[in-house]
């Protein structure tokens, strides 16, 4: 018996791993290309495990604007990871303002995650 429990223990494979390393490495690429103030909401409340009231005070904002900017910083990073870093990307959502302003920063953010770093810096 060899002490697992009966359970199969499985190592990731090289391929597995290195597919790992470069998500992250593209997830830290897409949080440096975050607006600055999406970028420290991002940092603050899921690396510093800071609170979203303390947050809202230093930015003088209430805590269900925080909330917001968390969850626009999320759906751009879920996109941008979508847009760049699969077999067959994913497109952005569409808006209905294609042509708009809103559009062509996200456009210009996806570009800038995918232009920001190389294979070798992501792994």
């Amino acid at each position: 018996h060899s002490g697992t429990g009966g359970l199969a223990h499985h190592d990731p494979t090289p391929e597995q791993t290195l597919l790992d390393r470069e998500r992250i490495g593209y997830l830290h690429d897409a949080i440096a290309n975050l607006p600055a103030r999406l970028r420290t909401v991002i940092e603050a409340y899921y690396f510093n495990q800071r609170p979203m009231a303390e947050l809202a005070t230093e930015l003088g904002v209430t805590e269900s604007r925080i909330s917001q900017l968390r969850a626009e910083a999320t759906t751009l990073l879920r996109d941008a990871l979508n847009t760049v870093h699969t077999t067959n990307p994913t497109p952005a959502p569409a808006t209905a303002q294609a042509e708009g302003c809103a559009a062509r920063r996200r456009t210009a953010y996806y570009a800038a995650v995918a232009a920001h770093g190389t294979l070798r810096t992501r792994l």
